[in-house]
C-alpha cells in the first residue's frame, strides 16, 4: 500500500509540473490559429472614388473688348467670343449655356461646324456683368474681374474643360485709366440648393453644374490721379509746419505780438481743416468704396489728425506765453513738435501707400 501511494503521489506531482507547459502550448496554438483565420479572412473593401465618366467639351474664349468699367455701379461691360469643341453634336453646350453674373447679355446665334471629327460651335456675346470692386487700395488698386459661364446640365452628365491654349484677348483693349495685366480661363463649379425638378436627382437634393471663369486682371494705370487728390493735403501740411518753424524771438515782439502770431496760426489751422474736409468730399465723388476706407480716405484722416494736434500745440504755446514761459523755450518746443509731427506724418503716410501699392 505504501509503494502504491508513493507511485500515485509521483504521478500527481508530474501532472502538476506539466500543466504550465500544456497551458503555454495551448496559448501558442490558439494564437497561431487566430492569426491564420485573420489572414485568411477577406480584407475589408475600401471604397474607391470612381473616375468621372461625364463627357467633356473644351471651352475657349477670345476677349474682344472691355469698357464701361464702373466700380460705383459694381459692373463692367465686355464683348467676347466663346467656342466649344465636343466629341458629339448633342453635347454642344453653347445654345443653353448661362452667364451667372450677366445682366441679360445679348447672344448671337451659335454657329456649329465640324472639323477633324469633332463638333465646334461659336457664340458671340456682349453685355454688362456684375462685379464686386474693392477700392480700399485706390488709386493703387488691382482687380480680377470675371465672367461666369455655367453649363445647363448636372456635373455628373457634363463637364467643361478650359481651353487656355487657344484662348486670348485683343491687344487693343485699353480701358481709360486701366491696364489689362493677365487673362485666363479657370475651371469651376456652381452648387445650387435645388435639383430644379430633375426626376433623375434625389428629391430635396441640390445640384452641381460645371462652370468656367473667364478672368481678366486689371491694374489702375493713371499715376496723376493720386497727386490730384492728395496734393492739397501736402500743401497744407507744409504751410502749417512752416508756421511752427518761424522765429518769434525778435526783440520787437512782446507778449502781445507773440499771442497775435499764435492767434493767426489758429486761424490758419481752422482754414486748413475746412480745406481738408472739402477736398475729402471732392475725392468721394471720384471714388466711393462700399467695402471700407480707401487709401485716400486714410490720408485725409491722417492730415486731419495732424492739424488737430497742431491746434493742441498752438493752444499750449498760448498758455505758456501767457504764464510767462521764456520765448526761446516755447520756440524750441514748437520747432521740436513741428519736426517730430512732420516725421511721424511722413512715416505713417509712407506705410499706408506702401501697403496699398504692394
Amino acid at each position: 500500500m505504501g509503494e502504491h501511494a508513493a507511485r500515485t503521489d509521483r504521478r500527481r506531482r508530474s501532472t502538476r509540473n506539466s500543466l504550465p507547459a500544456l497551458l503555454a502550448l495551448l496559448t501558442v496554438l490558439s494564437g497561431a490559429i487566430a492569426a491564420g483565420l485573420w489572414s485568411a479572412a477577406p480584407a475589408a473593401a475600401h471604397p474607391k472614388a470612381a473616375p468621372s465618366s461625364a463627357p467633356t467639351c473644351d471651352l475657349g474664349a477670345y476677349l474682344n473688348d472691355l469698357y464701361d468699367l464702373s466700380p460705383t455701379k459694381h459692373s463692367f461691360a465686355a464683348r467676347f467670343t466663346l467656342w466649344s469643341v465636343c466629341p458629339k453634336k448633342e453635347l454642344d453646350p453653347l445654345p443653353t449655356v448661362s452667364f451667372s453674373n450677366g445682366n441679360d447679355p445679348h447672344k448671337d446665334e451659335p454657329r456649329l461646324s465640324t472639323s477633324a471629327g469633332r463638333y465646334r460651335d461659336l457664340l458671340r456675346v456682349q453685355g454688362t456683368f456684375r462685379q464686386d470692386w474693392d477700392l480700399r487700395d485706390f488709386p493703387f488698386d488691382r482687380h480680377r474681374i470675371q465672367i461666369v459661364v455655367t453649363a445647363n446640365s448636372n456635373i455628373d452628365r457634363f463637364r467643361f474643360t478650359p481651353d487656355n491654349k487657344n484662348s486670348a484677348h485683343s491687344m487693343s483693349i485699353a480701358p481709360a485709366g486701366w491696364r489689362l495685366a493677365a487673362f485666363r480661363l479657370v475651371q469651376d463649379k456652381r452648387t445650387f440648393p435645388t435639383n430644379f425638378g430633375d426626376p433623375a436627382l434625389p428629391r430635396g437634393a441640390g445640384s452641381t453644374r460645371s462652370a468656367v471663369l473667364i478672368q481678366a486682371d486689371l491694374v489702375r494705370d493713371d499715376p496723376t490721379i493720386f497727386w490730384k487728390l492728395t496734393g492739397p493735403l501736402y500743401l497744407m501740411l507744409l504751410i502749417v509746419t512752416a508756421t511752427f518753424l518761424l522765429s518769434s524771438q525778435s526783440d520787437e515782439l512782446g507778449v502781445a505780438g507773440r499771442l497775435g502770431a499764435l492767434q493767426s496760426r489758429l486761424g490758419l489751422l481752422g482754414g486748413g481743416l475746412f480745406v481738408v474736409m472739402l477736398n475729402m468730399n471732392q475725392a468721394n465723388t471720384v471714388v466711393t468704396s462700399t467695402v471700407g476706407l480707401t487709401l485716400v480716405d486714410w490720408l485725409h484722416l491722417l492730415t486731419l489728425t495732424f492739424l488737430l494736434l497742431a491746434m493742441v500745440g498752438t493752444v499750449l504755446s498760448w498758455r505758456w506765453t501767457v504764464s510767462g514761459v521764456a520765448a526761446d523755450k516755447v520756440e524750441r518746443l514748437n520747432h521740436r513738435g513741428a519736426v517730430l509731427g512732420l516725421a511721424g506724418y511722413c512715416a505713417v503716410a509712407g506705410a499706408l501707400v506702401f501697403l496699398a501699392f504692394t
